[in-house]
């Protein structure tokens, strides 16, 4: 988002924005992880969704400095199971598609690279050179494997200037789940342009509009996640860089993502347009994802997911239940604040990484547990499971919880009661 005397601009086409789609006020960095000598300290910052009538972007616009977001970051992901496995086949699939030469001739690069979830399955299949962009220091330095190179920054037009310079230009570059993270999103798919050779690859991963549309998934937003991308936006997106989408292909991580491939105009797969792409387009068109009262409908259907959930917490409040939340992520910092959750509601939060217990959520302040907590002598009496897309490994983890009586609420896409018995409807409560 540009900001001027004439008002908010879209960050992909610099249209005037008119239409907010959401306003969450004021919150604190939905990954903001803090101790409690930070409590006084915390910063609040405006949450505001916007959608481009000229280019469909739908868009945050209150943009807090990427230093402040992602330098000391609490997310790893190789310490989920599910996207472990998912990155593994990723690997050997755009492998064996896109890199026919020598593949110890062969460059990729990843940026937003994390723990090197996937860099490791790509330097076990022999790619001559792999590197990894990422600023988070702490979250980088957990890597530690000779056969990749790492570039301990964000990455933008002077970034890829530099890998040019140490390695020459790439045949593939990875983003996979940071495309939708990006303040200036023009510079870096310049940078994108600039770093692929003529018939390389961008390849990225994604929260997919649709979903987040389809199931309510309010909880994808917040700061870190700038834009949710529909590939109408997308498209308009990368026609100003002389890039095209030539394939779509949806992915179930994160409770539904699309992988787009994008390549130069001109090149060899920009002739090789694959029918996913007609055929989601017109499914977008056909759902309205060009047309703002689309967006305005979602806000509103939002909003009644949100009384009814709170509702159910209410009561079960007030017969004496106990209410723990399980899985402390951006996700679940923007369901809590924006359905106002706190310590009168939830006792504490688990997670599985151990990197954020003993640590508090931002705003509601909750201590975050280790899982095991669920079978402690005084178990809860429900969970509010905030990572509900990682359900079925959850399930797994907490059988002993389940078993003894345990149950868990499941927030979205639509708010019920699970048991080992079965599903219930939150009126039977």
């Amino acid at each position: 988002m540009q900001s001027s005397k004439h008002g908010l601009r879209c960050a992909f086409c610099n249209a005037k924005l008119h239409t907010k789609v959401m306003d969450f006020g004021e919150v604190a960095l939905a990954g903001g992880f803090l101790s409690p000598n930070g409590f006084q300290k915390e910063t609040f910052y405006p949450l505001r969704l916007f959608y481009c009538e000229q280019c469909y972007g739908l868009q945050v616009v209150d943009k807090v400095d990427a230093a402040e977001l992602f330098q000391d970051y609490f997310y790893f992901s190789s310490s989920i199971n599910t996207l472990k496995n998912h990155f593994k086949n990723y690997a050997t699939e755009v492998v064996s598609r896109f890199l026919k030469k020598p593949l110890n001739d062969a460059k990729v690069l990843e940026f937003g690279c994390n723990d090197g979830v996937l860099l490791r399955p790509l330097a076990d299949l022999k790619i001559g050179t792999v590197i990894g962009v990422d600023p988070a220091a702490n979250v980088v330095k957990t890597i530690n494997d000779p056969r990749i190179k790492i570039v301990n920054s964000f990455f933008n037009l002077a970034t890829a200037k530099e890998v040019i310079s140490q390695f020459g230009k790439v045949d593939m570059v990875i983003a996979n789940n940071v495309y939708a993270h990006i303040s200036d999103m023009q510079d870096v798919t310049w940078a994108i342009h600039e770093v692929l050779n003529e018939e390389g690859v961008f390849i990225f991963e994604v929260h997919y509009l649709g979903k987040m549309m389809d199931e309510l998934q309010y909880d994808m937003i917040y700061h870190e996640h700038l834009y949710y991308h529909s590939l109408l936006s997308l498209k308009k997106h990368f026609e100003r860089y002389r890039m095209l989408i030539f394939d779509v292909e949806p992915v179930s991580t994160h409770a539904g993502s699309m992988r787009y491939y994008v390549c130069k105009e001109g090149s060899e797969n920009a002739n090789n347009l694959t029918q996913a792409v007609q055929t989601l387009a017109n499914e977008e068109i056909e759902r309205g994802y060009n047309r703002k009262e689309t967006f305005l409908n979602f806000s509103t259907q939002v909003n009644n997911t949100k009384l009814e959930l709170m509702a159910l917490i209410d009561r079960l409040k007030d017969s004496g239940k106990s209410i723990v939340g399980y899985g402390a992520s951006g996700r679940a910092n923007t369901l809590i604040q924006y359905c106002g959750l706190g310590q009168q509601h939830l006792d504490y939060v688990v997670d599985d990484a151990p990197i954020k217990q003993g640590f508090y959520t931002p705003n509601s302040h909750l201590l975050i547990r280790p899982s095991t907590a669920l079978e402690s002598r005084n178990p809860p009496d429900y969970v509010l499971i905030f990572a509900w897309s990682f359900l079925e490994e959850i399930m797994l983890r907490s059988s002993t919880y389940l078993r003894n009586g345990g149950k868990f609420i499941i927030p979205l896409p639509k708010v019920k009661i699970i048991s080992a018995i079965g599903e219930q409807g939150v009126d039977q409560i």
